[in-house]
């Protein structure tokens, strides 16, 4: 019923407003073709650089194929995925990412919190002065950061064996790195000690949005420095603590890797790998590209889901201050 009676209004709208209003939608969709001009350079080296090689993987995680040159890739169906499942090592890695995905979380969320926190009330430069201090590790390079803690765990001359020795901790040097009780820990605490920085600053930054208009209400009602906190602080800065939770089970892995490239190669016996580790060993070491691809689409599909409940779960507690 109300078609032709909109029809009826347009045409009786004279000229001018009818010219106007085709000037506004032309001039519309002239902002809207700019604004994904702007965006395909972006889209271009985003479907170059990263659609492609994961269309690529999906592809050749049905194939079997060693990256030599000359050789064609052969069909074998889901072979892949059968030798992977099969695999003791493909296991611990599985099992190594969890420890470490779970074993982040503390160095990623509760104690650059607290850091964040404590530091936010500071006055004068001693507050960036903290603030830089925590961040340095992460502008490290990786493998500079591995060097200096070989050097600090060395089982000859290492600073850590010395010290326990003299204080009368242990007997004799240990080799750390190649002892499969601490060489998972120290990978573990390494890259969690290179994360705090970034997390600190990410919390620090959360916090001076944060109105101080909050803190003098509630502390005209006699609320403590803990109350305050639980009432005021956390469910404020409930988003980025669910961003950083988010950052931290996701890229655990890739955090990880480097450290076990450089101080265990994955060892002793396997017991410090993770599954981008085997991933990497499986195409590069082995150059077996098809097993390495499954190990991939694996990964990715779990990661996705959880990607995807993480998403839910932010849009479900986070709170914003509107």
């Amino acid at each position: 019923m109300s078609k032709p009676i909109e029809n009826n209004m347009s045409t009786t709208l004279p000229e001018g407003i009818l010219g106007s209003k085709s000037k506004t939608v032309n001039k519309r969709k002239k902002g809207t073709l700019k604004a994904y001009l702007y965006l395909l350079p972006a889209l271009l080296l985003l479907g170059i650089w990263m659609y492609r090689p994961l269309l690529s993987t999906f592809n050749l995680a049905f194939y079997q194929w060693g990256m030599v040159p000359g050789t064609t890739p052969v069909p074998v169906g889901w072979d892949n995925f059968v030798r992977l499942f099969s695999s003791k090592d493909f296991g611990i890695s599985v099992s190594n990412t969890i420890f470490y995905t779970v074993g982040l979380l503390p160095f990623s969320i509760i104690i650059p919190l607290f850091l964040a926190v404590a530091t936010h009330n500071m006055k004068g430069k001693m507050k960036n002065v903290y603030r830089a201090f925590f961040f340095i590790p992460l502008i490290l390079a990786p493998v500079s950061v591995g060097a200096i803690w070989r050097w600090l765990f060395h089982p000859s001359n290492g600073l850590v064996n010395i010290m326990l020795v003299k204080l009368g901790v242990i007997e004799k040097n240990i080799a750390f790195f190649s002892d499969p009780l601490f060489a998972k820990w120290l990978v573990l605490l390494i890259t969690g000690w290179k994360m705090i920085g970034f997390s600190t600053i990410m919390f620090s930054a959360a916090l001076t949005g944060i109105s101080k208009d909050y803190y003098e209400a509630v502390s005209l009602d006699g609320a403590n420095t803990l109350q305050q906190f639980k009432d005021i602080t956390l469910p404020l800065l409930s988003p980025m603590i669910l961003f950083m939770v988010t950052m931290s089970i996701l890229f655990s892995s890739q955090w990880s890797f480097a450290y076990i490239d450089i101080l265990t190669a994955g060892g002793p016996f396997g017991t410090s790998t993770n599954i981008y580790y085997e991933m990497y060993k499986y195409g590069f070491s082995n150059l077996d590209v098809g097993m390495g691809s499954a190990a991939a689409v694996l990964f990715f599909i779990v990661f996705a889901f959880i990607a995807l409940a993480l998403n839910m779960l932010s849009k479900k507690y986070a709170f914003y201050d509107n």
